[in-house]
């Protein structure tokens, strides 16, 4: 996740500072509709009211005024006006683009204790933009950030630590740095502490902890690609674990990491859910409830959840038994490209379950589930060479899909051992 942190976070500064820095200045006494620079002399004003001004201004993408204010901020003392100004240099807004003087404004602002401005020197410097890259000097400035709290140049240090930049590597104090940021409330503090936790680095692998981390930076809005990317791969190996303990029948455990993923946006956590409540595994049985999260599973894009709703209206799990809304979840899922879709969609057509039956409709929808290594489908043209539906009657036919059938996972219920048995022999027997 690190690999481009520190660039990610250059520009959201560069980009978001403005605005922040400006919205986060005090209104004064004056009403939204006045304008300060109408009822009061500009050298009568005060750094704080200039600085209002050009927030005002700003606002209006009226930048010309913006600058102009700004510069009398920064006149009158204001440290706010001297950090945005240099981002003004920095992204070309007002000012022709200049990372140089971008820099000598951050520097005045550090200067007089800023510690934004202090970052962006940092930052700057780690990165090489409008000064000779020198990780000496973004040490030393992220670290005076760090101490007047500021928590972008905190998980800095972290990063430089982790990564070996500048210093020695050294997950240890990483951790240190990005568990302080985190302390702070800070989303990238939150997501850093969580991607040690995730990858094992300098601690114990922890997934669940690394969820409970990733969680809390995803709840500030947290949109980085690189963040999301750990959170989508942190999701998917807790989906994976949840798996792995329904496998050994610890539902409890799969239940515990199935709602972690979940909670990380993972709509196959989402499904194992649905289906522990479904079965009644290691929770109250609640059919209600299981069809309420493959739904959201499904909302997400899950297709084999819209399978396991249609099942359940094909079964009268928890509903009325009703083929035909089962053939329209079956036919969404089909739409959308999932094999169980057209597995299901052939049963229906080969039993005429609310549809008029078609052998020959079955046997296509056999095959292309089939051909996506359906086991379902892949039996489903087995029974139908068997028992000669849309096709001539083939044993050879008929064994050939039910070895591959049963090689793919497929199990037979019993009615259909008794044709495995009567096709394949001593062969299915011996299996």
């Amino acid at each position: 996740m690190k690999k481009m942190m520190l660039f990610v976070l250059a520009l959201c500064l560069c980009f978001t500072a403005i605005g922040a820095a400006l919205a986060e200045t005090a209104v004064t006494e004056t009403t939204a509709a006045e304008d300060p620079a109408e009822e009061t002399p500009k050298a009568e004003m005060t750094a704080e009211e200039l600085y209002q001004v050009a927030k005002e201004a700003f606002d209006a993408e009226d930048y010309g005024k913006t600058v102009e204010y700004l510069q009398l901020a920064v006149d009158a003392g204001s440290t706010d006006a001297l950090e945005v100004t240099a981002e003004l240099y920095a992204m070309g807004e007002g000012f022709e683009q200049d990372y140089g003087k971008a820099l000598e404004y951050y520097q005045k602002a550090a200067d007089l204790g800023n510690s934004a401005g202090m970052y962006n020197v940092g930052n700057m410097y780690f990165l090489g933009t409008g000064v000779e890259q020198d990780y000496a000097k973004a040490l030393e400035y992220f670290q005076k950030a760090a101490d007047l709290g500021e928590p972008w140049a905190i998980v800095s240090l972290g990063y430089m630590y982790e990564t070996g930049t500048g210093v020695e590597l050294d997950y240890g104090q990483a951790m240190k740095y990005y568990q302080q940021a985190a302390d702070l409330d800070d989303s990238f503090g939150y997501a850093s502490v969580g991607d040690l936790y995730r990858t094992g680095k300098g601690v114990d692998q922890d997934l669940i902890k690394a969820a409970e981390y990733f969680k809390k930076a995803l709840d500030q809005g947290i949109d980085a690609p690189e963040v999301l990317q750990a959170v989508d791969e942190l999701a998917a190996a807790l989906r994976q674990a949840g798996l792995d303990a329904f496998n050994t029948e610890d539902y409890g455990k799969a239940m515990e990491c199935y709602q972690l993923a979940a909670d990380l946006g993972n709509a196959e956590g989402l499904r194992g859910i649905g289906y522990l409540y479904q079965w009644g595994l290691g929770v109250e049985q609640d059919y209600d409830k299981a069809r309420e999260y493959y739904q959201l599973a499904a909302d997400k894009g899950d297709t084999k959840s819209l399978i396991n709703v249609g099942s359940m209206y094909a079964y009268g799990f928890g509903v009325e038994q009703d083929y035909g809304k089962a053939y329209e979840y079956y036919r969404k899922a089909a739409d959308l490209g999932e094999p169980g879709g057209f597995a299901s969609l052939g049963y229906m057509y080969e039993y005429g379950l609310s549809v008029e039956q078609d052998y020959g409709k079955a046997l296509e929808y056999f095959t292309r589930g089939a051909e996506l290594g359906m086991p379902n489908a892949m039996f489903g043209l087995g029974e139908c060479c068997y028992l000669g539906h849309g096709v001539e009657k083939d044993l050879d036919k008929a064994a050939e899909w039910y070895r591959k059938a049963l090689e793919a996972g497929y199990k037979p219920n019993e009615e259909e051992q008794a044709h495995l048995k009567d096709v394949l022999g001593d062969e299915y027997t011996q299996k």
